[in-house]
């Protein structure tokens, strides 16, 4: 094996898709004999990736103060972040994950040693509801820091696409699919159990914020209009957000239940259909557990979806702008085939096969001698 790398991996938002993707990707390097120390800002952490993040034995870690908005702070969290590799370095790799990472890493003073990497984990303006003046302004600061970059990582082909768009060299783009895995012990019985479902149910689940951009409204009023077609549906919503008493006051009945944050990747199996109903993505890690669960997928075409979903095969893919109605049809069509969602899980478990942790790591592995030996 190549001498070690000594890696400092930096997150923000030190939750969500991004927390999953660091709390894998240190493992993982870990595995292999790297020294890996995770750089994290407690502001927004979620408890479960504090626990997770704590139970890597081989992995340190250093709490750094970092904000999500633009402000003053940020260049007191640059200079602490500074000061931090100076003492703990040198680091042969320094690599942000998610803008305000992303955007600290790249301006850190080159005289700190290490190859610097990005991954954005879906650049702010792949969201299709932000104006062209927006666009304009994050694209061009996307634009000039990607300079400042010696690779950047895209977790999907339409990232990548995304990025070129922008204006960023494709000489340094890369793609590295993300990897997922269930947990030891996931049971389909053991999670309708704890969904509160019967044998008859037909469960369709939505993983992930209640937030406008996974549109969990629209997931909710296809579910009820299914129902009406076929009664057993159940809507099976994991997650919390500022629009879950939006939701709720939308749901009639016991259509679509509510269970906040759960271990989702767990429950995976219990579910029948796996619905993502996003206005935009990167490669959302749902999206590769419905894979690895052989769960029939119905979704938006957004980021990640290419990698993940054959139409007719494996799930259906509808426009981003789709309505609740064509999202109905897709489900209900399911939910009365049995046959049918059997035969889509079986497409998804086969292309699991190449969708795993160690297959991303390795991946990013290679990034990282690329950028150090260019």
């Amino acid at each position: 094996m190549p001498d070690p790398l000594n890696i400092a991996l930096v997150l923000e938002t030190s939750g969500g898709g991004s927390g999953r993707h660091v709390l894998d990707l240190a493992e993982g390097l870990a595995e292999l004999g790297h020294r890996v120390t995770v750089i994290w800002s407690p502001v927004r952490a979620q408890d479960d990736f504090r626990t997770q993040l704590m139970a890597l034995d081989k992995v340190a870690n250093l709490p750094l103060e970092m904000h999500r908005a633009v402000g003053l702070a940020d260049y007191s969290s640059l200079r602490a972040l500074a000061g931090l590799l100076r003492t703990q370095g040198p680091f042969d790799v320094l690599h942000g994950h998610s803008s305000k990472a992303g955007a600290l890493v790249r301006l850190l003073p080159r005289a700190i040693p290490g190859a610097r990497i990005y991954t954005p984990h879906a650049f702010r303006t792949m969201d299709p509801t932000m104006g062209a003046r927006g666009v304009r302004v994050y694209g061009t600061i996307e634009r000039l820091l990607a300079g400042r970059a010696d690779r950047i990582i895209a977790v999907s082909a339409a990232e990548k696409t995304h990025a070129i768009g922008l204006g960023i060299n494709p000489a340094k783009l890369t793609t590295v699919v993300n990897g997922a895995s269930l947990p030891p012990g996931a049971d389909r019985e053991k999670a309708r159990d704890v969904m509160g479902l019967t044998q008859e149910d037909v469960a369709v689940g939505f993983i992930g914020r209640l937030d406008d951009q996974k549109a969990p409204l629209r997931f909710v009023q296809a579910v009820h209009l299914a129902a009406q077609t076929f009664p057993n549906l159940r809507g099976v919503v994991i997650g919390d957000g500022h629009l879950r008493a939006a939701c709720e006051a939308q749901n009639g009945g016991d259509t679509v239940r509510f269970l906040g944050w759960q271990d989702g990747p767990a429950l995976f199996p219990g579910l029948d259909v796996f619905c993502m109903t996003s206005h935009y993505e990167a490669m959302p890690y749902t999206l590769i557990e419905a894979l690895h669960a052989g769960v029939p997928i119905v979704t938006t075409r957004v980021g990640g979806v290419e990698e993940t979903v054959c139409e007719g095969k494996n799930g259906f893919v509808l426009s981003a702008d789709c309505t609740a109605e064509d999202l109905a049809e897709r489900l209900a069509g399911l939910a009365e085939n049995a046959k049918l969602r059997a035969e889509f899980g079986a497409v998804s478990r086969a292309l699991a096969r190449d969708r795993t942790v160690e297959t991303m790591v390795r991946e990013t592995i290679a990034v990282y001698d690329a950028a150090r030996h260019p």
